[in-house]
This record gives C-alpha cells, structure tokens and sequence, in this order.
C-alpha cells in the first residue's frame, strides 16, 4: 500500500451542515510514526524466553510477486470492464494510446460519479490514464515461473493482493473471501462489471463455511499451494484489514440500503434525514475510494473484525480439518500501524491458534519495536534496513554516501530486537511501493528514501540503469544475504530492471526481452542468494551471531558466526573501492581459513564489489 512514513491519528467524530458531511477532528492532531499507534496500550516487548518465532522463516529468501504485471499465465481471464483497458503487455509504457485517452474521458462523461470528469492532458496522457491499464498477469503465470523462482535461489513467495478487486493493485478489495477470477480462473471470465459484489443467499458474512468456492479459490488451494508446497516454497498472502474498496460487498449494501443496511455499523459513516448514505471516512480522505472499517477504541468494530477472522481461517486452514497444511504459511498486513493493539492482540491469537508456525509480517515503515511480540507481530518490512543501505550507497548526504562506518554503525541499531525477531525480518531494497533497486542506485543525489522518486520529477532518470548503478545494486543484495533476517527482493529487481515510484516500479515484467546485462545481473544475484542454502555457510548467514565494521572509508565488513563456522563478507559501493582484502584476514589460533569453500562462493563473482572469507575453527 503506497504510505507515507508519517500517519495522523484521530478521533473521528460527525457534523452534517447544509447537506455536507463534515468531519470534525476532536482531541490533539499530531504527526506521529506509524509504531506510534499501538505504543502506549498495553504492548511491551516479549520475555525472550517466552516470545519464538517459526524457524523455518529465519533467513527465508522472499520473492515478492506483483500479479497484475508478473506475466500472463491464461489470457482467458484477462479483466474488461469501463473502468480497464487491456493493453499488449509489450507496448510502449511511456505514453498513452488514442483508445486509452478516449476511454478515460468517456468514463468521465457516463459514469462522472464513479470517474470524475478526466481532464487528460499533459504528460502524454499518461498520468491520468496509467492506472487503467491492465496487463492480464495472474496467479497462473506465477504458477509457470514457480520452478524458475525456486531456481533463482528463492524459497518464499510473498504475493501483493489476491482478493476480489477491480484495481490493479487490489489493495481495495470486494471480496476477501475469493480469489479475484481475473488471478487464478482456469477457465475464461466474464466481468459482470461495477457494483455486482455481494452476498448470496444463505452466505452468513461471519461463517466462512457458508461461502462459495469459487474456481478460482479452488484453482488457487488445490492447485498453486500444492505446486508452491512441492517445490519447497512458502506462500504468504497481503492481509488488507483496515480499509476496503468503494465495490466491497459490505459498503455497497451501505450505499443501497442507508441506515437500514445491517453492515452500516460496519464503517464510519454519515447518513442525510432520509437515511441516505452521504460521507464515510475513507484511508487517504473524506469520501475516499478506500472506506475505512470503523475503529472502536484499539480495536476494530466487532462486525468487520468477526468478517477479518472467518477471512483468516478460510485462507489458513481451507478444508476446515484442522490442519493448516492445505493453507498459507503466513499473512504479511498493510499499513499495520493504524490498527490498534486490541485487535492485533485477537487477531494473532487466532492465527497462531490455527497454525502455531504461521508468520505474522507488519508493515511499518519506522522501527516497529514494542511491536515485535507476541501481543501483534513476528516481524516488519524492515524499511529501516533499507534506510541504511540506500544512504550508503545512492542517497545519503555528503557525509553518509560512501561511509561504512555511518553506515556499520547504523545496521547495529537496526538490528537490536533479539535473535527471534531480527532473523525473520523482512530486508528490503524495494518494494511495490518504491523506486526499483537499480534506478535507486542510479539515482544518486542527497534526498529522503522514496522521495523525489517519480519519473516526472525533473531530474529523475526513469529508463537507465548504468553499470555503476548495477554494482551498487548487487552491493546491496550482499549487504541482505550476509546481515541478519529473511531477504525480500520485489520481483523484477533480480534484473535490475528500471522503475520510478508507482505507478512506474510496476511495469510489466519484460519477459524474453532483457538486455545481456540484466541477465547477468539476474546470474550474480542468483549466485548471492543460493549461500542462504548452502550446506556450509548456509546456517551461519541465516542464523549466526552479528557484528557490523567498517574496513577502510567505504567498505562494510559484516562477520557472521554460527557453530564453529565464520563468514566475513566485505561489501563497497563498486569494486575499485574494496578495501585490500587483508584486511578482513582472521589471524585466530585454532581457526584455518576454508580457500575452497571461498572460491566455491565466488565462483562468477570476481568483479562484484565484494569479497568473502570463511574461516572454521579446528
């Protein structure tokens, strides 16, 4: 979900003057950090003793999969509607078409209140049409690449929005309760259009055993689980609980029935004298496309959170026999921070009540901290990782670029969790909601990370990713394998593909078109994440002791250390700044140093702006 690092928590509460629904804001009004919203009601960190994490997610090496612009796996079920336009999946993405330009503004004239009346100009065009587009990428062109995904070193997928939506995000869902048929029908779809999402009869909104499957739900438990669980790769889905999209069954009965509608305690809203639906609190806004589930204290309103919970152990536990191992491995949450603790603390009762070992991901831009336990999460999208390495190698003031020792020195601050949290979190360069890996390395002036970001700020470069650009971005993969914690790579970004922030950094996939360069950037990556799996340093780089040096001005020293077996990675920003590789030499009685093992991991790699060295104690 695109979001800013800064939230506002309010009390809401609702006036009606002259026929508007205006909004109050009663109590303070002040910026805050996303933690800032469950700090203060009853999170403490965990007794480490107490608080354990699943074992199999420490150092997992995750690819995050966009669907809607992965690949085309069934063109069958390509989405049609008004408000989409089918486009070549290779055509020109910088511009727009005739088709798209007269679409949008005939949207605008038959459907105003639903489009706005586009006004499409400047830019091509592009900036009001871009998010119309659709590709056709669904689950089932995942399901092609399981194979190639598993091979590229990967062992996890995190898969962006599956749900019933008409977005191309689908962070606004219709329907948690089904795959949407333009991801996974494995046959063909006929879209009914707008407003069609509601409730059959006999479906009780609380009783996942009352609700359809439909084929693609079954496409998706019987046949892509089973096909990822085979190849030894986890499944984790993106749990949206805080808002819904204007189409979700449950609003739309709000905006046809009013007051009378038995889900309008279900957000926050504002009915006229007639009882006629006209405002609700929407994420971004007043009246927004995101309606906000109503908040109650820390806590979710008990309608939509009864909803989220038979949502949860549809997705977890399928069949319903209590064995979680026809379902998902783990739930990664969108905007986490702007639910309350109450709900948190439920919420993982449950999940971990299915399945003990399912991962629990928050994402939270700033340090999650008091967070991280288990009274809400296992783990973040560990954005303040990222921080770090981008400053190091791209983004940072003056001071910062190119200076390992800011840079070591940082890295132990991020990790200061404990062993049980800082091995599952989530590293990250990039992300859906983010510049690409490589345009961030190719981008490189002083400026706040995903800030300045957009192919249409002036001195932004949205289209090269040069050579120099490329070694940083392998330098920053190294700094991922060798630091504590899972690795989480957006799809795309094993090329070093370029990418401004959205709606840029998700272009589709540019299949049998990369250039010699991107393969060999997708080669050395690879190389890097298979020492996750290695059978000697393997468990050393997902579960070792830390420590974090410079070694000289700009080279990062990162020593792992696990049962008799030390890795000592150095990482610079290019390879003519490695610091002389004597540096990072082990002069220790009773360890001798493994060659083979080093020239084995740096088989191909001798021009990346890295070296290794591992050492075993006799």
């Amino acid at each position: 979900m695109p979001v800013n690092r800064i939230y506002f928590r309010k009390r809401k509460t609702f006036r009606v003057f002259l026929g508007i629904a205006l909004w109050v804001l009663s109590g303070a009004f002040r910026p805050i950090s996303s933690a800032y919203a469950l700090q203060g009601q009853g999170l403490e960190p965990a007794e480490t003793s107490a608080f354990t994490t699943p074992d199999w997610a420490k150092g997992l090496v995750w690819y995050q999969v966009f669907p809607e612009r992965f690949a085309n796996g069934n063109p069958k079920n390509d989405p049609a509607g008004l408000d989409q336009v089918l486009m070549d999946w290779d055509g020109v993405w910088t511009s727009s078409s005739i088709e798209e330009i007269e679409r949008a503004w005939n949207r605008g004239r038959i459907a105003a209140d639903l489009f706005g009346r586009t006004q499409v100009s400047g830019q091509g065009g592009m900036r009001r049409t871009v998010y119309s587009r659709r590709y056709g990428g669904d689950l089932q062109g995942v399901y092609q690449q399981l194979e190639n995904i598993r091979d590229s070193g990967f062992t996890g997928i995190y898969l962006c929005p599956v749900f019933t939506s008409r977005s191309l995000h689908k962070y606004d869902a219709s329907d948690h309760r089904h795959i949407d048929p333009t991801l996974a029908d494995p046959d063909s779809y006929d879209d009914p259009g707008i407003g069609h999402t509601f409730l059959r009869e006999g479906e009780d909104p609380y009783d996942e055993t009352t609700w359809t499957w439909t084929p693609a739900d079954e496409w998706f438990v019987d046949v892509f689980l089973p096909k990822a669980k085979s190849l030894g790769l986890r499944v984790m889905l993106d749990g949206v609980w805080n808002h819904v999209g204007l189409d979700h069954f449950a609003f739309q009965d709000v905006r046809i029935r009013g007051k009378d509608s038995a889900f309008a305690d279900w957000f926050e809203v504002v009915f006229d004298e007639e009882g006629a639906l006209i405002g609700w609190q929407g994420w971004s806004r007043v009246n927004g496309s995101l309606p906000e589930f109503r908040h109650v204290g820390d806590d979710i309103a008990a309608g939509p959170k009864a909803h989220i919970m038979a949502v949860t152990r549809r997705w977890m536990d399928p069949n319903g026999d209590g064995d979680p191992s026809d379902g998902i491995d783990g739930w990664r949450l969108d905007v986490a921070g702007e639910i309350g603790a109450g709900f948190w603390g439920d919420w993982r009762s449950l999940v971990k009540s299915i399945n003990p070992e399912a991962l629990i991901v928050a994402e939270i831009w700033h340090d999650a901290d008091e967070m991280l336990s288990d009274k809400a999460f296992d783990a973040q999208m560990n954005y303040p990782f990222a921080y770090v390495i981008a400053d190091w190698l791209a983004i940072g003031d003056a001071d910062i670029r190119n200076n390992a020792l800011v840079a070591a020195n940082r890295l132990g601050r991020v990790f200061h969790h404990g062993a049980e949290v800082d091995q599952v979190q989530l590293n990250l360069m990039g992300s859906h909601d983010t510049e690409r890996l490589g345009s961030l390395m190719q981008n490189r002036w002083a400026r706040g990370f995903d800030n300045e970001s957009s192919r249409w700020f002036g001195r932004y470069e949205p289209e090269a990713v040069g050579e120099r650009a490329q070694a940083r971005s392998l330098a920053a993969v190294a700094a991922m394998i060798a630091s504590p914690g899972a690795v989480m790579m957006y799809n795309g970004d094993e090329y070093a593909l370029p990418g401004a922030d959205d709606p840029d950094n998700r272009r589709p996939i540019p299949w049998g078109h990369f250039s010699a360069s991107q393969l060999e950037m997708r080669w050395a990556i690879s190389r890097l994440l298979r020492w996750r799996d290695d059978d000697v340093v393997g468990d050393v780089l997902r579960i070792g002791d830390v420590a974090f040096e410079a070694c000289g001005d700009t080279s990062l020293l990162i020593t792992r250390t696990f049962e008799g077996v030390q890795v000592r990675v150095v990482i610079a920003p290019e390879h003519d700044m490695l610091a002389d590789p004597e540096a990072i030499e082990l002069d220790l009685p009773g360890w001798d140093r493994a060659h083979e093992m080093e020239r084995k991991l740096m088989a191909g790699l001798s021009d990346a702006p890295l070296q290794v060295r591992v050492y075993r104690r006799r």
